[in-house]
């Protein structure tokens, strides 16, 4: 249902690809509910994709300088687009300033970055919401949802999460493959207590490729494997959850093998529940069964109703610093109280 509420004004940082194909279509669907909301501006260093993006979403203005589009359009709340190496430089000015900020995850590649943050959102008391979709995607919340109410007095016994891509060869892979470790943790709602990594190294394929495995206990004793692998021959991301009579299996959008994505719930070898990315409520759209569409809109419709918006970096930081040890090709990590 559109919120009568007061008219919000909303100003964009990043025009690129994921701007365009994922947030810009999520704005359009939220405005067309929510008739009071202004996109007020879009800004992007390349003045032609920051006027191709006004006149695709709807934004009134468009722009190359961040400081002048702040200071002319006096956003209600910002969304942050950009790359990894951009996001905590340019979020820090954002909270500074203390405009609601929703950031593209990660909110910083390392550990010290996302506690600088981390500090100024607290001190300040600044809403914001790191965009880790996974968490929003409507099978993913299907999933969590009967995990916490219908089988709550059990726990969860096992995770086993596969990360695949095609062709992945050519980037820091930690910052895709954060999403495992962030949607692993939230399934079980406890933090890692103790993880053992082990890699194997494609040197023909590129100076930084190569395969994670990751052997974990979380705080709660959930035993969870990610396998994560940026050369394969198919891109999919699959979840198994085990606990006591009760088994489910999640395609986070299976892409070649199950596009539209898909959960199932076994209960003593019987299927009690079987539903795809097109029988939820969200929509049938990419940006829909992905998360991107629900994690605007919570964040939106917190901001309206002065609510704090899940999705913390504070949520987030152990997640950052877990992919932190990834990229450094760390053997072990140990939780301790001080380290978040």
């Amino acid at each position: 249902m559109p919120l009568a509420v007061k008219k919000l004004k909303v100003c964009l940082i990043g025009c690129g690809a994921i701007a365009n194909s994922k947030h810009g279509p999520a704005y359009k669907k939220y405005k067309s509910e929510n008739p009071g909301v202004e996109f007020a501006g879009c800004c992007d260093i390349d003045e032609n994709k920051a006027e191709d993006f006004k006149n695709s979403f709807g934004f009134k203005s468009s722009y190359t300088c961040i400081d002048k589009m702040l200071n002319e359009q006096k956003p209600d709340a910002v969304c942050l687009i950009t790359p990894v190496n951009l996001t905590a430089g340019i979020a820090e000015k954002i909270l500074a300033l203390g405009i609601p900020l929703l950031m593209e995850k990660p909110p910083g590649k390392t550990k010290e970055e996302t506690l600088g943050l981390i500090k100024i959102a607290e001190l300040n008391d600044i809403p914001h919401l790191v965009a880790f979709n996974r968490r929003f995607s409507p099978l993913v919340r299907k999933l969590k949802e009967i995990l916490d109410t219908e089988l709550s007095g059990y726990k969860i016994q096992s995770i086993h999460y596969d990360m695949f891509r095609v062709d992945r060869n050519n980037e820091d892979f930690s910052t895709t493959a954060i999403h495992a470790i962030d949607t692993a943790k939230f399934i079980t709602s406890s933090d890692y207590q103790k993880i053992n990594f082990t890699y194997r190294d494609y040197p023909e394929l590129g100076q930084n490729v190569f395969d994670i495995f990751m052997e974990c206990k979380m705080n709660n004793e959930t035993i969870v494997n990610i396998n994560i692998s940026p050369v394969t021959g198919i891109n999919m991301e699959r979840v198994t959850v085990n606990l006591h009579d009760y088994t489910f299996f999640l395609d986070y959008l299976g892409y070649e093998i199950n596009p539209i994505g898909r959960l199932v719930v076994f209960n003593k070898n019987k299927i009690i529940l079987d539903i795809t990315g097109d029988d939820t409520l969200d929509g049938k759209e990419s940006f829909e069964k992905e998360g991107f569409y629900f994690e605007n809109k919570h964040f939106f419709d917190s901001i309206i109703t002065v609510v704090k918006p899940s999705g913390s970096l504070r949520s987030t930081l152990q997640s950052v610093e877990i992919s932190e040890y990834m990229r450094n090709k760390k053997s072990e990590y140990v939780f301790l109280e001080n380290n978040l």
